[in-house]
């Protein structure tokens, strides 16, 4: 009769664990995953909120309050439907999410300069759309920096 190896219980590759050492330490980095990708899938979608709400704040104000700017508005407001869109469907999500990022501090700089120098703008719709792309701004830095690792959503 044939007698084992003596250390039957390694794991080919050098890894010392026993089986349920090493069943706990692929569970927790399951768990971590995981929980990595809820993190991304509701940075996503509160992105996808967040740019539907300003879309459609901007398509408000420009029917309300904007006067000669008022095409302006409806472009700004359907790129951001857009841009939600692109996002809610992860196309290209590296690209779409630095372009809204991108697009959002456009827009916030040359509200701020109109702002200062005309005057216009300086109401509570305005004040909205604008911290609203303000915490968009954050959020599109969170998603990219978190989408960098390579989870897929």
């Amino acid at each position: 009769m044939r007698l084992p190896p003596a250390h039957n219980d390694r794991i080919l590759g050098g890894n010392r664990l026993t089986g349920e050492e090493n069943e706990r330490t692929i569970f927790q980095h399951i768990k971590i995953d995981l929980e990595a990708m809820n993190d991304l899938k509701l940075l996503r979608w509160s992105a996808v909120a967040l740019l539907l709400v300003t879309g459609m704040i901007d398509l408000y104000y420009g029917n309300s309050f904007a006067g000669f700017y008022e095409n302006l508005w409806y472009v700004m407001g359907g790129i951001y439907i857009f841009a939600a869109l692109v996002i809610a469907s992860n196309i290209e999500p590296h690209f779409s999410q630095l372009t809204v990022f991108a697009y959002t501090l456009f827009l916030w700089s040359v509200w701020a300069t109109v702002a200062l120098e005309t005057g216009t703008g300086l109401d509570a719709v305005a004040y909205a759309d604008k911290a609203i792309e303000a915490i968009l701004a954050v959020n599109m830095v969170l998603l990219f920096r978190n989408s960098r690792a390579g989870l897929i959503v």
